[in-house]
């Protein structure tokens, strides 16, 4: 035991690879471990004072407020995101919410604008579903056995079905062809499916496109009865944001397609804040299958000064944090000084996605300055997203196979604890443009692999998978703990 806590402890220091070898008591210190560090920075993030910088007006919102009042003091505010979105803000704007309070819909920033919280209590909560089901309308008994009809259409797509505040989801039916395309089918069943008289699976759902109507199938009776909460998340963004923007302190949650969302954005700073349950919503459809979608928070095109930092996000279709670019287009693309910090990402498809794709015409497209440091990622492939037809996808940091050319761009100081099937995916055409790792801490699945390098390989999660790291990638310190999927904290 103490020759093991001697290696243990050199582990910090220098890189050693740990194996099925690590016996069951010093594995459990391992996880628990880990799941300490990770309880501190969730109470850490969700207990954090706002923090902002006043250079012109301070507007104030709370659910008990008035859109005809003056809204620039606290015994004055404003009442809707309506009144919000209308507002003329200027550069050096804040707008602060009432903690403890919930807003359904969505916010549009406007360029120099920082949006925080006020008062005491919990986070102020932007909800994207548009109610809850449960309280509002009613599930209609259909001519077919336990499937129901909620009450009112949907004209958005609906993402998901949250139920009792995540206890349980609904699994979303979409509609794919045959390989011949001969017959219409269930896309997670190899059934035939044409409307909601083929719903038989407890707890799938159907969202009809063509009259908006939502028909659930509950073996358990009445879903009114059956649960305390139904949340519709819809095909829509929490923030659409914008240039010059700092998102401070808010839950994010219920939301169709990205919690924050942002296409070509200079200066967005997002911190603080909690994201759960984004994404979901068919972004387009394919010639045999519908593409669904849904990022924690993204910006799609160029950016400088992108921060993400502590941050809780959770439970997300797609990634949790993003920057991306494909081949499409033609124009230059630059992505500078990103950093995401501090984070903890749980459950989602991808923790940290990121790529640049080739310019089709050769436009020149990079990144530079790019860090990720002392974020925790933990269980990709986990979450609700695994309803996705493609789940041989999920990793805790995903780069795809694209160009992803990059200069100074560092992974350090990071826990990766546990992806399936893939622990990590990063690659890039040339080997110089892969990012330095050091210092990481990897929680691998035995039978698993990884995707990596220049050019792309696969290489199984094994006993030797330090020393592959270290050859990719140049890690120092780095520690590597190799774990069987059922040995749990």
């Amino acid at each position: 035991m103490k020759r093991q806590n001697l290696f243990l402890f050199l582990s910090f220091i220098f890189t050693f690879t740990f194996s099925n070898f690590v016996n069951g008591k010093s594995l459990n210190k391992e996880y628990i471990k880990v799941d300490k560090k990770a309880r501190k920075l969730k109470n850490k993030i969700l207990r954090t004072k706002s923090n902002y910088s006043v250079n012109g007006v301070v507007y104030y919102v709370s659910t008990d407020g008035d859109d005809s009042n003056s809204g620039t003091n606290q015994h004055q505010p404003f009442k809707s995101l309506n009144k919000v979105n209308s507002l003329d803000l200027k550069k050096g704007d804040v707008v602060l919410f009432r903690r403890g309070d919930m807003w359904r819909g969505c916010i549009h920033t406007k360029a120099g604008v920082t949006y925080s919280a006020y008062g005491k209590g919990d986070k102020p909560i932007l909800n994207g579903s548009p109610f809850n089901a449960v309280e509002h309308g009613a599930w209609l008994e259909t001519n077919v056995p336990n499937v129901y009809a909620y009450s009112e259409p949907i004209d958005l797509d609906v993402a998901v079905l949250v139920l009792n505040e995540g206890e349980q989801t609904a699994f979303k039916v979409m509609k794919r062809k045959s390989v011949d395309n001969s017959t219409t089918l269930h896309i997670d069943l190899d059934e035939q499916f044409a409307s909601f008289a083929d719903l038989h699976r407890d707890l799938d759902f159907w969202h009809e496109p063509t009259n908006g109507i939502v028909y659930l199938c509950s073996h358990r009776g009445n879903p009114s009865e059956r649960f305390k909460s139904i949340e519709m998340p819809i095909r829509r963004h929490g923030f659409y944001a914008t240039d010059d923007v700092i998102i401070d302190n808010f839950c994010i949650k219920y939301v169709g397609s990205h919690g924050i969302g942002s296409g070509t954005t200079q200066s967005l700073v997002v911190r603080n804040c909690e994201l759960g349950w984004i994404g979901g919503s068919i972004q387009f459809y394919g010639d045999r299958q519908p593409t669904r979608y849904g990022n924690g928070i993204e910006i799609y095109g160029g950016c400088g000064r992108y921060v993400i930092d502590h941050c809780y996000v959770y439970q997300c279709y797609d990634a949790g944090i993003t920057h991306q670019i494909s081949a499409v287009g033609n124009e230059d693309v630059l992505m500078q000084d990103v950093t995401y910090s501090n984070n903890l990402i749980e459950d989602c498809v991808y923790a940290i996605e990121y790529f640049v794709g080739k310019a089709e015409n050769g436009a020149n497209r990079r990144m530079q300055n790019v860090l990720f440091t002392g974020n925790i990622l933990r269980r990709a492939g986990y979450g609700f997203g695994n309803q996705r037809p493609d789940k041989m996808t999920p990793a805790l940091i995903k780069s795809w196979g694209h160009y992803n050319r990059a200069s100074n761009f560092r992974i350090v100081g990071n826990v990766f604890d546990r992806s399936k099937p893939h622990s990590l995916h990063i690659s890039a055409d040339n080997p110089e443009w892969l990012p330095k790792l050091q210092n990481n801490t990897h929680i691998l699945l035995k039978g698993t692999d990884a995707l990596l390098g220049s050019p792309e390989k696969t290489y199984t999660v094994d006993e030797n998978y330090g020393n592959l790291i270290r050859k990719l990638f140049d890690e120092e310190g780095g520690r590597y703990i190799l774990v069987n999927e059922n040995e749990d904290s």
